[in-house]
C-alpha cells in the first residue's frame, strides 16, 4: 500500500506541476485551452469547466495540455511567437519551481539528517594504541562528537593529546602521527541504509536494512572492511574496473543470505551502490535562509543534471545504461519513502529536475523542440511550412519512441536479471 501511494503521489505531483505550468502560461498569454489532462487516454474522469475540459487518464505516464498554439505550419495566428514560446517553456520552469519548493520545505520545515561517523574505534590495529570500542572524547583539549572532527584536528596537529573513554574508565594519552596516516577507522557496522536502484548491489538482491557479515568468506566487521573488499578486487587497491564478482553474505530478518555482486566503475570509482546506516543529527535553517538555499540548490542541481546529460550524449550506450524508466522511478520512490520523509521529498525533487531537463531536449515533440521551432519562426518572421513541420515532428516521434524502447528494455532487463 505504501509503495503504490508513494509512486502515485510522487509522480502525480511532478506531472501536475508540469502541466499546470503550461496551462497557467497559456491562459496568461491569451491562448485557448480546450483540454487539461493528468494521465493519457483512455480518460476515466472528465469535467468541463468553461472552455476547458479537465481529465484524468488511465495511463499514468504523464499528462498534456491541449492548447490552440498556432505553431508548426498553422496558417494564421494573432498570438506573437514569443508568447507561445513562453507556454512551451513554462512546463519545465514549473518543474524547476517544484524542485525549489520541495528543497525549501526540506531545509526550513521538515529538516534533513546529517550522518555522523561515531568517534568510536573500530579496528584493533589503529595508530593510537586504543582498543576496539574505545571512544574519543577530546583531542588537544577540544571536545569531539564525530570522526570527521577528529581527522580534521589530527591532520592540523599530527602530535598532541587525546582523552578517551574505555571499558575501565577515562584515559589521557599522547599521540604522534605521520603525515597523511589514518589514526583509526570508526566502529560502523555494515547495515545497509540505501541500496541504490539499478546499481550492482541492488541488482544482486541487497536491500536497505540488510546486515553484511562477510565478503568472499572473509569476515566484515565494520564499513571500512567492506570498502576495502570492494577496492581490493583483482588483488589491487587501484581504482580500476574489476572483472570479478564478490560473494556477499548478509542477514535479513534473522535469515542468512548470499548475493553475488560485481562492482562497477562510476566516474573513476569502484562502487557497488550502497550506503551504510549511521547515527545522524537533524538540522533546519531559518526560513529566509531556507528559501535562498532551496532556490540556489535547485539551480545548481539543474546545471549539474544538464552537464551530466550533455556528457552522456557523447556516449549513447552509457546514456541508456544510466537512464531509468517507469520501473526504475517506481522502485526509487518506493525505497526512499521507506527511508523517511526527507529522503522521499529529496527524490521527488531530483526526479522533477530530471524531467525538466528531459523536456528541454531539442526534440520537436518535447517542450525544448517546440521552443526552438518558435524561436526559428521569430527569426524567419513566418511559420515553418506544413510539410517541413510534419517531417520534423515525425522524426521527433521516432527519436522519442526509440529512446523510450531502449529505456524500457533496460528497465525490464534489470528485473529479469534480478529474478534469475
Amino acid at each position: 500500500m505504501l509503495s503504490a501511494a508513494a509512486v502515485i503521489f510522487g509522480l502525480g505531483v511532478i506531472i501536475l506541476f508540469h502541466e499546470v505550468g503550461h496551462f497557467l502560461m497559456a491562459k496568461l498569454v491569451g491562448l485557448d485551452v480546450p483540454r487539461f489532462s493528468i494521465g493519457f487516454p483512455p480518460h476515466i474522469l472528465k469535467k468541463k469547466v468553461g472552455r476547458t475540459e479537465y481529465c484524468i487518464g488511465a495511463i499514468p505516464l504523464g499528462g498534456y495540455v491541449k492548447v490552440n498554439l498556432g505553431t508548426f505550419g498553422d496558417p494564421v495566428t494573432d498570438i506573437p511567437w514569443y508568447r507561445r514560446a513562453l507556454v512551451a517553456i513554462a512546463g519545465p520552469a514549473a518543474n524547476l519551481f517544484l524542485t525549489a519548493l520541495i528543497l525549501v520545505l526540506v531545509f526550513g520545515v521538515v529538516g534533513w539528517e546529517v550522518s555522523v561517523f561515531p568517534p568510536v574505534v573500530g579496528n584493533a590495529d589503529n595508530a593510537l594504541g586504543l582498543a576496539v570500542g574505545d571512544t574519543l572524547l577530546a583531542v588537544n583539549g577540544k571536545e569531539v562528537r564525530d570522526y570527521t572532527e577528529i581527522i580534521d584536528i589530527m591532520e592540523a596537529l599530527p602530535e598532541g593529546t587525546l582523552l578517551a573513554g574505555t571499558s575501565t574508565g577515562r584515559i589521557e594519552t599522547g599521540y604522534s602521527l605521520s603525515s597523511g596516516s589514518i589514526p583509526f577507522h570508526p566502529l560502523v557496522p555494515v547495515v545497509i541504509d540505501e541500496s541504490m536502484v539499478g546499481m550492482p548491489a541492488y541488482e544482486a538482491g541487497i536491500r536497505a536494512g540488510d546486515s553484511i557479515t562477510a565478503v568472499d568468506g572473509r569476515q566484515v566487521r565494520i564499513w571500512h572492511d567492506y570498502q576495502q573488499s570492494v577496492l581490493s578486487m583483482e588483488g589491487t587497491t587501484e581504482v580500476t574496473l574489476p572483472s570479478g564478482t564478490m560473494e556477499v553474505t548478509f542477514f535479513r530478518e534473522n535469515e542468512l543470505h548470499t548475493a553475488h555482486v560485481t562492482p562497477q566503475e562510476y566516474d573513476g570509482q569502484i562502487l557497488t551502490g550502497v550506503t551504510v546506516r549511521l547515527p545522524s543529527d537533524k538540522y533546519k535553517l531559518p526560513f529566509g535562509t531556507a528559501i535562498m538555499e532551496g532556490v540556489s540548490s535547485a539551480l545548481r542541481g539543474a546545471a549539474d543534471v544538464f552537464g551530466t546529460l550533455i556528457r552522456l550524449f557523447g556516449s549513447p550506450s552509457e546514456l541508456v545504461e544510466s537512464s531509468g524508466g517507469p520501473v526504475y522511478v517506481a522502485e526509487t520512490l518506493t525505497q526512499q519513502a521507506r527511508s523517511g520523509l526527507t529522503s522521499y521529498l529529496w527524490t521527488i525533487a531530483s526526479i522533477s529536475l530530471a524531467i525538466m531537463i528531459f523536456n528541454l531536449l531539442p526534440i520537436p515533440v518535447l517542450d525544448g523542440g517546440q521552443f526552438l521551432m518558435l524561436v526559428l519562426e521569430g527569426i524567419r518572421g513566418k511559420p515553418m511550412s506544413k510539410r517541413s513541420s510534419q517531417i520534423i515532428q515525425q522524426t521527433g516521434v521516432i527519436v522519442i519512441l526509440v529512446l523510450f524502447a531502449l529505456i524500457m528494455f533496460k528497465d525490464i532487463s534489470r528485473v529479469v536479471t534480478r529474478v534469475r
